[in-house]
């Protein structure tokens, strides 16, 4: 393995050794519940959002509706909870990949709609389909992961 680089401020070392283990855990938090806060809303009004479903070329829009809400509300307190975060990282991806090919019409900034935000959380995702978990998730203390 290749020798860490020296720290130019050596006294920063041991805060960067003592946050280490949590900023997993962090990332993991911020995407579960971050899809959670977009998935929920779709509930909210489900024939305002099947209505959106279809004007966008997902039909039928009611299906797309429950689909989507239920991939980003189970999905995202699944994936907070760190429990089969593999699993349910899987469909999370799915719906991720096709919002970039929907959001790619408008460019790449998400700031005018574009596909720099799912992009984005698609790259964590699949760190969390390939590593799993991490140490403070519920699979780790299930000693079980998929």
């Amino acid at each position: 393995m290749a020798e860490q680089p020296r720290l130019l401020v050596p006294a920063l070392g041991g805060v960067y050794r003592a946050l280490a283990p949590v900023t997993e855990l962090l990332i993991r938090l911020v995407a579960g519940l971050s899809l959670v806060a977009h998935g929920y809303p779709k509930f909210l009004d489900l024939s305002q959002t099947a209505d959106y479903f279809e004007k966008t070329g997902y039909s039928p829009g009611m299906f797309w509706a429950v689909a989507v809400g239920l991939t980003e509300v189970v999905g995202g307190l699944c994936l907070a909870a760190g429990f089969l975060t593999r699993l349910v990282s899987v469909p999370v991806l799915v719906f991720l990949i096709t919002a970039i090919t929907y959001h790619a019409q408008f460019g790449y900034y998400w700031n005018l709609r574009g596909f720099e935000y799912p992009l984005f959380w698609s790259i964590v995702v699949f760190h969390f389909l390939i590593h799993g978990g991490g140490r403070w998730s519920v699979d780790h203390w299930l000693g079980r992961e998929v």
